[in-house]
């Protein structure tokens, strides 16, 4: 892996003129497209990362409709005539320039159960993990997540101190697909477990894993990370709340995910409120917008957007409190 300090997202246009059934959400599909395409120009390459167990180095998008119903998410049926996309996200430049290699391939068709689809347009674009770290404001006291697509969080298989060096040391080694039987004697076995919350210790830990392991920048996340733990908190769910969706990847296997979805309110403790990690977390936050969060982000899970108060909100509320 060559880690390219820099991520990159190739957005795929297609026109569909059959209509399409998936088994229950149509990220699993865009999984299937980016190994194909991959595929075509490096066979060894697509089974090394099929196979791999490390962080994966790109996510993917469920199928989006552009027309005749714009920015619709795609679940289970993709009617015809429609121009729908994909959205890939590449943070490993050697599997980026293969990337790239097969979206420019002439008179490009994609399989999607069994209906080619014929490609219209490829958008690319590159955002620097410095600049989202420059051009982050620090957390406000107050700000929302909208989990666009089911999200689901898993737990360390070992429950230990981040900040100690064997854990370190481990979990370098996981990422190097190295298994290791414990940081050490005092680590207390997890197993695992999958979280479909929004727990703020689960949701900035991955997104340290992902900005440790590709941004190739030394930011202090665990750091933040940690800080996120203790300082942020749940404040509410705007109506109509969270709610969880199952979506199944195999059918023959009865193989499933469940996650959440929703719009989800936090808070940063003010007596725990520290401008440094506030700036890292949301830094963490903007790169999670563009690689997804938690398990399967390469089938389109975990998408977020984050929403943050406006210049005249956090006026009104300062009045407020003032008053």
């Amino acid at each position: 892996m060559v880690i390219m300090s820099s991520i990159s997202t190739f957005t795929l246009r297609f026109i569909v003129e059959k209509p399409i059934i998936f088994q229950s959400f149509s990220g699993f599909a865009s999984c299937g497209v980016f190994y194909s395409l991959v595929k075509s120009i490096d066979e060894e390459l697509a089974l090394k990362l099929h196979s791999s167990k490390r962080l994966a180095p790109w996510a993917a998008s469920p199928i989006h409709v552009e027309f005749p119903q714009p920015q619709k998410i795609v679940y289970r049926l993709l009617q015809a005539p429609s121009i729908a996309s994909i959205t890939f996200t590449i943070m490993d430049e050697n599997l980026s320039d293969i990337f790239e290699d097969a979206l420019l391939k002439p008179d490009l068709h994609i399989d999607l159960v069994n209906v080619k689809a014929k490609a219209i347009g490829v958008t690319v674009n590159t955002c620097k993990f410095s600049d989202m770290l420059s051009n982050a404001d620090p957390l406000p006291e107050k700000f929302a997540v909208k989990f666009l697509t089911p999200t689901v969080f898993r737990r360390s298989i070992y429950d230990c101190c981040t900040y100690c060096p064997y854990y370190a040391e481990y979990m370098h080694a996981a990422r190097e697909g190295k298994r290791l039987e414990k940081p050490c004697k005092h680590a207390a076995k997890c197993g695992g477990i999958t979280v479909p919350l929004p727990i703020p210790s689960l949701m900035f830990r991955n997104m340290a894993r992902l900005w440790s392991a590709f941004s190739g920048i030394s930011l202090d996340v665990w750091g933040a990370a940690r800080w996120a733990e203790s300082a942020i908190a749940i404040a509410g769910f705007p109506k109509p709340g969270i709610r969880t969706v199952r979506v199944y990847e195999h059918p023959t296997t009865n193989k499933w995910i469940a996650g959440f979805m929703g719009t989800v309110r936090f808070t940063v403790k003010q007596e725990a409120y520290r401008e440094k990690y506030a700036k890292i977390a949301a830094a963490l936050l903007k790169m999670a917008e563009v690689t997804n969060v938690g398990i399967r982000r390469t089938a389109g899970l975990g998408m977020i957007r984050c929403v943050m108060p406006t210049e005249k909100q956090n006026q009104t509320r300062k009045e407020l409190e003032d008053n």
